[in-house]
């Protein structure tokens, strides 16, 4: 039943292990796109979206048994692409179309804590008489009260979420990194398959 498959991925070992690694790295680097786009994403879809390229290099190593290092080679960028294209796809869409625009909090709203930290904080801003929810900022803390003014950063087509006013990675340097980790990607599963008779 499995030995036209099997007897495919053997034949062309290095052809399969390639289509693997830079679909894994592919899939990563898209859902990465959608959880910056769509910003209140389910819990279920994000540990769906984290285990996608671990999925697919487990699924190398029981194909070929390849070495830890390029199991590395597929893990590194995959965690890379998995963790880092959220954050840079926000951050490059801000740099590119931006605006630094005033706000005034008026309400803030606390949360139960994290995994990695204490509670959370998020609060209800207002700006040219439109009112929209900031979380995850420096700005928007313990301290917070209504009345409170700062700055955001937000796009002005509402793409992404708002963001500090902080440095930002532009799309310069998040293509070539995306494409540098799936060429890694690509690489590492073209070696990573072993030819079996």
């Amino acid at each position: 039943m499995w030995s036209k498959p099997r007897s495919w991925a053997f034949r062309w070992p290095r052809l399969t292990g390639a289509l693997l690694g830079l679909s894994g790295g592919v899939l990563a680097a898209g859902g990465g796109v959608l959880v910056a786009v769509l910003r209140d994403v389910p819990s279920y879809y994000a540990l769906g979206y984290v285990l996608v390229v671990p999925t697919l290099a487990i699924g190398l190593m029981k194909l070929g048994l390849p070495s830890e290092k390029r199991a590395l080679a597929l893990w590194l960028p995959g965690a890379l692409l998995i963790f880092g294209t959220p954050y840079g796809v926000k951050s490059a869409v801000l740099d590119w179309r931006g605006e630094q625009v005033p706000v005034t909090v008026t309400e803030v709203e606390r949360g139960s804590g994290t995994y990695h930290g204490g509670e959370t904080y998020r609060c209800k801003v207002e700006a040219g008489g439109e009112s929209f929810w900031v979380a995850g900022s420096d700005q928007c803390d313990q301290y917070s009260r209504p009345g409170d003014r700062f700055e955001v950063l937000r796009d002005p087509e509402d793409l992404v979420s708002v963001s500090d006013p902080d440095p930002l990675i532009g799309f310069s340097f998040l293509v070539p990194c995306v494409g540098g980790a799936l060429l890694v990607m690509t690489v590492a599963g073209s070696r990573g398959l072993k030819r079996q008779p």
